[in-house]
């Protein structure tokens, strides 16, 4: 129940609980670097951080205006994100070996492999000597001052309605925006605002008795798709800026990496289709009548 709506209290008083708990578990992982248990925690606390930012967009129609923005939250995502992506990129290689270990000679792999671990070290390397998660601690931890400080104008269902209508247009557009001109950009604006609907439709379940759990499910489907194509466009650029293999090999894995591309655009279509053929207002309406008749 630790990201979810409690029915019978007020949308304001668990939005703020909610925050304050996510600040305070980010800011209890960020203790050190340069290990795969402490990397997986800086991946955690930046996960949280993204909440934190998808609960500010849903209430943002309704928060004061001094809270609307989010300058620091962005600040610290983006601090975190190299030692929070290095494992991620890691995991799809190891996916890509799975699926495609015919065309990928053993030695290849492994020294793929060999050149992301050296990579994941330097980063964490660097963040060790930059003071990064001392300063997005601190950071967050000065956060819980403003966020006490939030009030909304509404309250019930009226408080998260038009920020929940807005996060299903983003994702829609960003859907089409992506077929029509499928860049690695593109992706990942629209898996941004996939994951934010995402977020808040988990957010939303604990007062509309699980019947939004079908559609939650298809969502945490299209981010995993997403998250791995991300992760494919990072080590895109791994090969071809930091690899030492030969340019034959690396020209050999490019042509691997872009086939498994295609068939995530295929299937990242295929489920973008089924979970908004709804447009957003006819959405809303339904999450009304689940959160009423809880």
């Amino acid at each position: 129940m630790g990201f979810r709506l409690k029915s019978g209290q007020s949308v304001s008083n668990e939005v703020r609980r909610i925050v304050l708990r996510q600040l305070d578990l980010a800011a209890s992982e960020l203790v050190s670097v340069g290990d795969p248990e402490s990397d997986e925690a800086v991946h955690d606390a930046r996960r949280r951080v993204k909440k934190i930012r998808a609960i500010i967009r849903l209430i943002r129609p309704v928060l004061d205006k001094p809270f609307r923005s989010d300058p620091d939250l962005r600040r610290v995502s983006k601090m975190l994100a190299p030692v929070a992506d290095g494992k991620g990129v890691i995991d799809t290689l190891n996916e890509l070996l799975q699926r495609y270990r015919k065309q990928l000679p053993r030695k290849t792999a492994a020294a793929i492999r060999s050149d992301l671990i050296a990579r994941e070290k330097q980063i964490d390397r660097k963040a060790a000597q930059d003071g990064g998660l001392q300063e997005a601690k601190k950071t967050l931890r000065e956060e819980r001052k403003r966020v006490k400080s939030w009030k909304l104008s509404e309250d019930g269902f009226r408080a998260i309605a038009p920020g929940l209508k807005d996060s299903v247009r983003r994702a829609r557009e960003g859907m089409v925006t992506a077929w029509l001109h499928p860049t690695a950009g593109n992706h990942h604006t629209w898996r941004r605002h996939v994951k934010d609907h995402w977020f808040h439709v988990r957010l939303l379940q604990g007062r509309c008795n699980g019947g939004l759990q079908p559609y939650q499910h298809q969502l945490e489907a299209l981010d995993g798709v997403l998250g791995e194509y991300h992760n494919l466009v990072l080590l895109h650029e791994v090969l071809v800026s930091d690899s030492m293999l030969s340019r034959r090999e690396v020209a050999r894995c490019l042509r691997i990496v872009e086939r498994y591309q295609r068939a995530l655009r295929r299937n990242a279509q295929v489920l973008g289709m089924r979970i908004y053929d709804e447009k957003p207002r006819r959405f809303v309406r339904r999450v009304k009548r689940l959160w009423d008749a809880s």
